[in-house]
This record gives structure tokens, C-alpha cells and sequence, in this order.
């Protein structure tokens, strides 16, 4: 069973923008190809901030109160009524302290180093996901990263991830995952059989020679690193053509652990561009146009994974 579609255009209470005007990539591409970089200035490069690009660190301040414990504590509820926007995590533009990331040599940090504390907070229609470091006012969720395609090789692809997830957490342990916008990436959950837990991982240009070649690295990622594919969320789920200049939607992604089915879930919201934002700010979203799913849910079931060979 690959993923659920969930809600369409009247599951959501808010009306939706216009289209937005000026063209993506009719290839989807890394987030940090997203349109509009070039005609906004200090428009964010991606949603795993680079030094250069800030905002005040007083997030609750400008926004007000965090919504964050909304929508830790019902994920799907949440993010069917709330359109998720996950520019900019890092609103000083620099990760939290206390959050250890990947590197191509090191391309899976341990869950209990990615853990940071979420934030939520309204602002022109879009409800915008930051975080700061652990131990903070709100939720604790594992921190899933991004490296740029440029820092691999073709066949070897380009991946960062978080290890050792519990398949159950327990009390005290994180129960979401959260990364930056899909634009052309894909996220995986994948099984470690040695151990019994989950790790997830961002796969940089998914599609950018073709879904054979992302496949292919995903194979050779998954035998260096003894893993099992379970469940994934790939362009060709979220990423369609839209308005007169073929724009493609892209999608913010998150996983969550589901108490009453005892699984983990893959979700992708799909969003479509609505404008660059203001100088060294986020890019503000809008909701896709009607006829096309809003919502993907994609179930980490370890009895009935997805295949390699399934993946578009």
C-alpha cells in the first residue's frame, strides 16, 4: 500500500490565493532552485538556512505564541486545517545549538543528537515551522537535514539522515520528524534490521537524471549502510504541473508515530508558490489548485514495506 490522499480542495476552512505568476523549474529541482530566488531579493535559498540569511531571533514575538503542541498532538488533524511552511528552520540562519548534522563522510546522525525543540507560528496564511535548540518550550522532534546534490557524485547521490528511531517511542522521546521543503528531494524511511529501528533520510535531486539514477543511488546508500526501504515520498507524489506557466507544486514533508496504529507515518502537504517574501524572509505558500490531492499520507509498515522497483 503506498499512501493515502487526503482531503481535497473543501477539506480546508481557508480560501485559496490566486496563482502565482512567476514559473518554477518545469523540472523539479532542490529547494534551493526554488522560483522567485532571482527577482526577490534575499529571497531563502532553501529551508536549511545558510549564514546570510536571518531574521530576528525573537520568532514568538514577531509571530506570536507557538502553535507547535497543536500540532504535535494531532499531526494530520493539523496539518489538514493549517498550511505548513517549512522555509527557513533555522530562523537566525544558523542550526541550534545542541543539534548535530550530517556530512557526506557521516551522512546518518543518531536520533538522540537531531533532536530540537519545534515552533509554529501563523503569519500570512501560512503556518511556519522553525526550530531551536533542544530542551525549549515545546515540542521535541528529531531534526531530519539536507545536504545539496552538489555534495555528491552522480552515483553516489547526495544524503543526509537520522538513525535509531524507535519503531515505539517511548515516554520522553520524540515522535515526529521534521525537514525542510521538497522541491525535486525525496524522503525515505528506511529499516535497520540489525537493531529494529527506523532512520530517515533526505535524498537531495531525487529525479534530477532521471528516477532510474535516484534509484540506483538509493540502492547503493541502502547496501553501504545495511538499511531496508520501508516507505517514501518522491516527486512523482508530490510534484505536478499547475497554472498556465506548468508550475510545480512542491511539498513540506514531516513523518509522525500514530499511538493508536502503533506506526509511524510519511506525510507530504502539498503547497504551491505564492511570492519570494521579504528580503531574508520566507517565501509565502499558498494551497494547490483543486483536483489535486492536498495531503499524502504514506504508512511506514514494516509488513508491507514499498519496493525499490515501485518508486517513480
Amino acid at each position: 500500500m503506498k499512501s493515502f490522499k487526503i482531503g481535497g480542495p473543501k477539506s480546508f476552512s481557508s480560501p485559496r490565493s490566486p496563482q502565482a505568476e512567476a514559473p518554477r523549474p518545469s523540472t523539479p529541482t532542490a529547494p534551493s532552485s526554488k522560483p522567485g530566488a532571482s527577482t526577490t531579493p534575499g529571497a531563502p535559498k532553501d529551508g536549511f538556512d545558510t549564514v546570510g540569511s536571518r531574521i530576528s531571533s525573537s520568532v514568538r514575538g514577531l509571530f506570536g505564541p507557538s502553535q507547535a503542541d497543536s500540532f504535535a498532538a494531532n499531526p494530520t488533524k493539523f496539518s489538514g486545517q493549517n498550511l505548513l511552511n517549512g522555509y527557513k528552520l533555522f530562523p537566525n540562519g544558523t542550526p541550534p545549538q545542541g543539534v548535530t548534522l550530517p556530512t557526506p563522510n557521516k551522512p546518518l546522525v543518531p536520533a538522540n543528537q537531531s533532536v530540537a525543540t519545534l515552533n509554529v507560528q501563523q503569519q500570512h496564511g501560512n503556518a511556519n515551522l522553525s526550530l531551536s535548540s533542544p530542551g525549549g518550550n515545546g515540542p521535541q522532534v528529531n531534526y531530519l537535514h539536507y545536504l545539496s546534490s552538489g555534495q555528491g557524485t552522480q552515483s553516489q547521490g547526495s544524503f543526509a539522515g537520522i538513525s535509531d528511531v524507535p519503531l515505539r517511542p517511548g515516554h520522553g522521546q520524540p515522535s515526529m520528524v521534521t525537514t525542510g521543503p521538497l522541491n525535486g528531494c525525496a524522503v525515505h524511511a528506511l529499516h535497520n534490521p540489525a537493531n529494529d529501528t527506523l532512520s530517515f533520510v533526505h535524498q537531495a535531486d531525487f529525479s534530477k537524471y532521471g528516477s532510474q539514477t535516484g534509484k540506483q543511488q538509493l540502492e547503493n546508500f541502502l547496501k553501504q549502510n545495511e538499511l531496508q526501504l520501508v516507505q517514501s515520498l518522491t516527486p512523482n507524489d508530490y510534484s505536478h504541473p499547475t497554472g498556465k506557466h506548468g508550475i510545480q507544486t512542491g511539498a513540506t514533508a514531516f513523518a509522525h508515530y500514530d499511538k493508536a496504529s502503533e506506526k509511524w507515518n510519511l506525510v507530504g502537504q502539498l503547497n504551491d508558490w505564492k511570492n519570494g517574501g521579504t528580503p531574508g524572509g520566507r517565501p509565502e505558500l499558498q494551497r494547490p489548485p483543486g483536483g489535486l490531492a492536498q495531503q499524502l499520507m504514506n504508512p511506514v509498515d514494516l509488513q508491507n514495506p514499498l519496493k525499490l522497483n515501485e518508486l517513480k
